[in-house]
């Protein structure tokens, strides 16, 4: 099933919209680790991750054929081995991923639905015990080029609601990554 009020613009444009550096130094990111992107659009993390952890192993998810073909053409073209592409609709069948892989789930731009749950406890099941969940979202408090209806677009009270009772509490606080997004890390166990 396909997140209502989605569509991307063209890679150019829709890299643009993110400060690229910022956000991976919010992930603090490490190495040898599995790292799971559900939404992966271009590559627009998946490739800068995959150059930045050269020793992890990321596995990225869309729903969308051409997304997937332009990841993998946009892994093609840095060299990168680390990443693999998978077209799978997560909301209808999960990641197929065994629980307890995965040391960061990244949901970048896609809880901006009412099931955000169904997300949410794919990424606690697969998760190890002190994995992330890594939120990242357009802003509610000011005008974005893009994104989708404000009214649509999670805050940290909705997330925090959606996770009640996954194994996830907060870590660290919600965090504005300019210029038009906010981020929020949720960790597993206790």
């Amino acid at each position: 099933m396909k997140v209502e009020d989605s569509g991307m613009p063209e890679e150019q444009y829709w890299n643009s919209l993110f400060n690229i550096e910022g956000i991976l130094s919010w992930l603090n990111l490490s190495q040898n680790s599995k790292i799971v992107e559900i939404g992966c659009g271009y590559g627009t993390f998946t490739i800068p991750i995959a150059a930045i952890a050269q020793k992890s192993f990321i596995l990225a998810f869309d729903i969308e054929p051409e997304m997937i073909s332009a990841t993998r053409k946009n892994l093609v073209t840095f060299g990168l081995t680390n990443a693999e592409c998978v077209c799978r609709d997560i909301l209808a069948h999960g990641t197929g991923l065994s629980s307890e892989s995965v040391a960061l789930v990244l949901l970048f731009n896609i809880l901006h639905f009412n099931e955000k749950r169904v997300l949410l406890q794919e990424a606690s099941r697969i998760l190890k015990s002190g994995g992330i969940a890594a939120i990242l979202h357009w802003r509610k408090d000011i005008p974005t080029p893009r994104g989708p209806d404000i009214a649509l677009r999670p805050d940290k009270e909705q997330i925090m609601s959606a996770s009640e009772g996954l194994n996830l509490r907060l870590h660290g606080d919600s965090k504005v990554l300019e210029p038009y997004h906010w981020g929020i890390q949720l960790i597993k166990g206790s």
